[in-house]
């Protein structure tokens, strides 16, 4: 009994020590809160670390006020909070891609204000779906507009596929897309939305009452002749949005 006593003691101690050097020494993947801080990882498409990541800490009751990290190798990433506020937590990476820069934003795991106290707040790239702020998708857009000989009036009944050229932003293959736009009356009516955002060999089909019948393309504000197949790349920023294309449809 005894020296079942002195293993039991022996085998606690083990245990109490190895819970020490755990706590000095956390894993490079786990992230904990810490008082005044902000503190989370940035996780790639595929869920690896990401790395490069800017993160805004932005002052709600301050105007003009913030604080910024950015993600280390391992993702993750600290920002210290001022002693006054309640802040929201934003991040953006940058991505050249086809001789464009990219500005894109990431999605929070949770979306609501943080204390003085700091908190966790990780982020995920992301290429489509919708923005916790209610507004918007994570995807890029195609504006579809008919050209002033067409007379389709009813473009809701157009297909358009996608078929990747190469591969998308964050470096994965992508998939053929057969895509309509919105239906009419809708917020979204003339506009294909929430895209993986690549570059696209894009053809159209307009199933009207005479069966399915293909359809050229162009950009919408160039003098190129209509095409039966249009390379669709996606701008940056324009006057009418972020990672948009525009394009127009003649039969």
């Amino acid at each position: 009994m005894r020296k079942l006593k002195i293993f039991i003691c022996l085998a606690g101690l083990i245990l109490l020590g190895n819970a020490c050097t755990d706590d000095e020494n956390p894993s490079p993947d786990e992230v904990r809160p810490e008082k005044g801080y902000i503190t989370g990882k940035v996780t790639n498409t595929d869920g690896s670390p990401l790395k490069g990541a800017k993160i805004v800490a932005d002052n709600t009751m301050i105007y003009a006020s913030y604080s910024l990290g950015t993600s280390d190798e391992n993702g993750n990433y600290k920002i210290q909070l001022p002693g006054v506020g309640t802040f929201m937590t934003s991040a953006q990476i940058v991505r050249e891609y086809n001789g464009k820069r990219y500005e894109l934003d990431l999605d929070p795991d949770k979306y609501e204000e943080l204390s003085i106290d700091g908190g966790v707040r990780n982020f995920k790239f992301k290429l489509t779906g919708p923005r916790p702020e209610g507004v918007g998708h994570y995807g890029a857009t195609i504006e579809v507009n008919r050209a002033i000989m067409s007379s389709i009036h009813d473009s809701e009944n157009i297909e358009f596929t996608l078929e990747p050229v190469a591969n998308l932003i964050d470096g994965s293959k992508g998939k053929t897309l057969k895509l309509k736009h919105g239906a009419p009356y809708s917020e979204d009516y003339g506009r294909i939305v929430d895209v993986p955002l690549g570059r696209y060999a894009m053809t159209a089909y307009y199933n009207g009452d005479e069966g399915k019948m293909p359809l050229k393309l162009r950009k919408h504000f160039s003098e190129d002749n209509y095409e039966s197949e249009l390379t669709i790349d996606f701008e940056p920023s324009n006057m009418w949005g972020r990672n948009i294309a525009i394009i127009s449809f003649l039969e």
